[in-house]
Order: C-alpha cells, then structure tokens, then sequence
C-alpha cells in the first residue's frame, strides 16, 4: 500500500469534480464573450466606421467575470506563480508548514474579501453605482468575484486539510 504522500485526498478530487467543471466553464464562457465582443467592436469601429455605444461596459463585465472564475480554477490547477526557493533551502517538512500557514493565511484573506465584496455590492445598489455608459448597475458583478472568490477559499481550506492530513495536493 502506499503511503499518504503518493496518494491524493478523497476531498480533493471532489472539489476537482465540483469546482474544476464551474470555473472551467464559466470562464471559459465569458471569456469567448469577450473575446465575440472585441472583434465585433473593432470591426464595426473600423471597416464599417460605426462604434458600438456600450462596448466598455460590457467589456469590464466579461473581463471580471473571466477573472473571478479563473482565480479558482488556476489555484487548484498550480497555475498562479510560486516561489520553490525556499524548498531548495530548507527540508520538505519545513516546506510543508510553511504551506500550511500560506494556505490558512490565503483562506483569512479570501473570507475577507468575500466579505468586502458582499458589502460593496450591497453598498452599489444602495447608492446607485453603475457602469459608466449604459449605467448597468454593478451589484451583480460584486456578486459574481464574491462567489468567484468563495470558489477559491474553498480550494484553499481543502488544500489546507488535506496538507493537515499529510495527504499530497496534486
């Protein structure tokens, strides 16, 4: 049989099957949305000389949507930039700590974000805060990082428990 270290937590292939197909797909989503959107605004701005009014708005809108849902998906896929310096240093059990303690850290830092963002959306609909050319209202869009954000510091508590539990998180 063997040994933790070579296996993976049961937990964190659910959050592969769960989370990994939300975040694929929605980004992957709003991101050909954006990608539709500047080709067609460039080529109604240059071949027929006819800008499209609202571009911006819906610009900014696909383009948070496509990082809200990316952050998750690139953090539990080891897309997002590491530094293994200190594992050349130190020994793999001090790395494995520090892991632990970056992890629960990045989980306190994402509950508060959520929070924040929760409160902001709250807070642009309460004051009216729209987009700047259609005034397409943003508490959605708070909505939408705060729960692209929940998706990641669930990534994160998993991976922690996992590393807790001397499990591997690949």
């Amino acid at each position: 049989m063997k040994d933790k270290k070579n296996r993976v937590d049961a937990t964190l292939v659910f959050i592969d099957r769960c989370i990994h197909p939300i975040t694929l797909y929605a980004g992957g989503i709003a991101l050909i949305g954006l990608a539709v959107l500047i080709v067609t605004a460039v080529i109604f701005r240059y071949v027929f000389n006819s800008p499209i009014f609202g571009t911006d708005d819906f610009n900014q809108i696909f383009l948070m949507a496509t990082v809200a849902f990316s952050v998750a998906y690139s953090g539990r896929k080891g897309g997002q930039v590491i530094v293994e310096i200190l594992s050349l240093v130190t020994g793999p059990r001090f790395t494995r700590w520090t892991d632990i303690f970056v992890k629960l850290l990045g989980t306190l830092m994402m509950c508060i974000l959520i929070w924040v963002l929760i409160e902001s959306g709250i807070n642009a609909a309460e004051y009216g805060e729209t987009t700047r050319s259609l005034e397409i209202t943003l508490q959605p869009f708070f909505w939408i990082l705060a729960f692209g954000m929940a998706l990641y510091a669930i990534v994160l508590l998993f991976e922690l428990i996992a590393l807790l539990r001397g499990y591997n998180l690949e």
